[in-house]
């Protein structure tokens, strides 16, 4: 990821984020640490980056036990902290979050999800947004967010071909 500036309700020019929510915060590399997250958000986002996949919220806190995290609402408070700095996503489907893969925030998200493995990846389709922002236009509509989750097997878990 790179810098994430003031998110603001729309026309900030950061890859049509209008869902309201500050994006003041920093990574300098894919693997650094975002400058100004709570100590609970730090633990998460090190557990998760640690991790190198997706965890579940207790998955997560076993986790964080050694550190001193206890209550399982710790957990969820830092990693909803977290989801509304647009770091990390939650995959309803599967129960997981899994830090963000790209560089500014964004309303559109798509993720490919195997079965097998629960792993995650997120890819960024222009066509569905192209789709999505007249429709919304035309509906009135305020969109936050749109998460779309396929379903199937990566090709590391699929059979070799015969």
């Amino acid at each position: 990821m790179g810098s994430k500036k003031n998110g603001g309700k729309g026309g900030d020019g950061h890859n049509g984020c209008d869902h309201g929510h500050n994006h003041e915060i920093a990574k300098d590399d894919a693997q650094a640490e975002p400058k100004g997250l709570t100590r609970n958000e730090t633990l998460v986002w090190d557990a998760l980056m640690e991790a190198g996949a997706g965890l579940k919220a207790y998955e997560i806190l076993d986790r964080l036990k050694e550190k001193g995290v206890r209550a399982p609402m710790t957990v969820y408070r830092a990693l909803e902290g977290l989801e509304e700095k647009g770091l990390i996503h939650k995959l309803a489907g599967i129960n997981a979050f899994y830090p963000c893969e790209h560089d500014g925030p964004h309303d559109v998200q798509v993720f490919l999800v195997c079965e097998t493995c629960a792993t995650a990846k997120e890819v960024e389709l222009e066509s569905i947004i192209a789709e999505l922002r007249p429709l919304m236009r035309q509906s009135s509509f305020q969109m936050k967010t749109a998460r779309l989750e396929a379903r199937g097997v990566c090709s590391n878990c699929q059979p070799a071909a015969a």
